[in-house]
């Protein structure tokens, strides 16, 4: 009997979640136990679980004061990233991973969980989870957004800068090793009917918040429903079309989420995209001087929660662009600078040199002009000017194939009616059933 948990840790990600967890039961034989551990999420799970396949966890669960085990715990690696992210006490957050420790290991106990699938991974019940599982010497598979348009990455040890493919030698990545196998293809696997939660239970859910004085001690990762903000700019915007009209060469700069886990965790030499575009403006012009275009792209899910205007009244010569698609940017500009984004990908994929700062699966030698100290910025600029370095097209292309082939599969956690979220399911069910 393979039991698998998995969490529904996001209320966004909980239909794609379920999708994964019927087809695994359905075709591949594994039992799939639902875990909800917040009051959204147990009303969804609610509205399209039954109760042999789900555990709600929503009671008070007491701080592990007395449990030996808790002595064994290094609280700030298991709530550090959420702690920075949605902000809170240190007690707050301790006696969150306390409760969420106690839950999971009785679940896991109650319920002989075998396997856990969870979604990125970074969060406090993706840590207990990977813990508990490398305590018990359970799989454990992890799956995130992939670097490619209508890509996911599955793997057995981690995703983005943890994942297992980050140690490989190059000459080993034509390899099927450390859990990057090819399934087979098999037949579409179609998401079923979904019940989301009705408007009714969205606004008792919300009332609810606001009664409980405690509510966001007792879920602090529910941290950014209290404070969410949006922000009002006067940032000026550029369109892409007044960009590419001027026929100038462009040095494009590409910015981060500023609490994603690509700044919070994988992003050493920089606390925040303010800092690298200030870096990577200023490198630009100690070296190519006070007339080269910059061009700045704003990731559009930060566009109204950060305000850049005051920034930019001290920059020159810089281009901003919102969210308009990037690849025709991508296409005309000279060089790329990122921190760990996609676009960083796909600009080494469409041969651009690119500066990558910032830990990632793909800041390799081999491939792109991988920033370690940011003392080194100016030197790989300046051979850039002085056309000083190529591309190893062959080499890019031969990376992204085996990434296409053992790393990526297709799909996306934004179900459609006409999804198909078989290439996932099987990735899965292979390395739960190999690694």
């Amino acid at each position: 009997m393979h039991n698998v948990l998995l969490p529904l840790t996001y209320l966004g990600l909980g239909p794609y979640m379920i999708a994964l967890g019927r087809a695994l039961q359905t075709h591949h034989g594994l039992t799939p136990v639902f875990l909800a551990v917040t009051p959204a999420e147990a009303a969804f799970a609610k509205n399209n679980l039954s109760g042999d396949s789900l555990e709600l966890s929503l009671g008070e669960a007491p701080v592990l004061r007395d449990n030996p085990q808790k002595a064994e715990l290094n609280y700030e690696s298991l709530y550090g990233f959420m702690k920075a992210k949605y902000g809170g006490s240190a007690q707050v957050w301790r006696e969150r991973v306390d409760a969420v420790y106690r839950i999971v290991e009785r679940v896991m106990v109650q319920r002989q969980i075998s396997h856990f699938v969870v979604w990125n991974g970074s969060d406090c019940v993706g840590r207990v989870c990977q813990l508990l599982a490398q305590k018990h010497g359970l799989k454990i598979v992890y799956l995130e957004n992939g670097y490619f348009p209508n890509t996911l990455q599955i793997d057995p040890r981690g995703v983005n800068a943890q994942a297992s493919i980050c140690e490989l030698p190059y000459a080993e990545w034509g390899a099927a090793t450390l859990g990057n196998l090819v399934p087979r293809a098999g037949a579409p696997i179609q998401p079923g009917p979904i019940v989301p939660l009705s408007f009714v239970q969205r606004m008792k859910l919300k009332l609810a918040s606001r009664l409980n004085t405690r509510f966001y001690d007792r879920y602090p990762e529910l941290r950014d429903q209290k404070n969410k903000k949006f922000v009002e700019t006067s940032l000026v915007l550029s369109s892409s079309q007044e960009v590419l009209s001027r026929k100038k060469p462009f040095a494009l700069l590409v910015l981060q989420v500023h609490d994603d886990t690509q700044i919070l965790l994988n992003s050493r030499l920089f606390a925040s995209p303010q800092a690298f575009l200030l870096h990577c403006h200023d490198s630009v012009r100690k070296v190519f001087g006070p007339d080269y275009d910059i061009v700045v792209k704003l990731h559009p899910a930060d566009m109204s929660r950060i305000c850049y205007a005051q920034l930019a009244e001290g920059l020159t010569g810089v281009s901003w662009i919102g969210a308009e698609p990037v690849e025709p940017l991508l296409a005309a500009c000279e060089f790329v600078m990122v921190i760990n984004s996609s676009v960083g990908l796909q600009s080494i994929a469409s041969h651009k040199p690119t500066l990558v700062y910032g830990e990632s699966f793909y800041s390799r030698k081999e491939i792109c002009m991988r920033v370690s100290e940011l003392g080194e910025t100016c030197g790989l600029l300046d051979a850039l000017k002085h056309a000083d370095y190529d591309v190893d097209t062959d080499l890019v292309d031969e990376f992204v194939a085996s990434l296409n082939q053992h790393y990526f599969v297709e799909g996306s956690w934004k179900l459609k009616s006409d999804s198909d979220i078989a290439p996932a399911v099987n990735k899965i069910n292979l390395l739960l059933k190999t690694t």
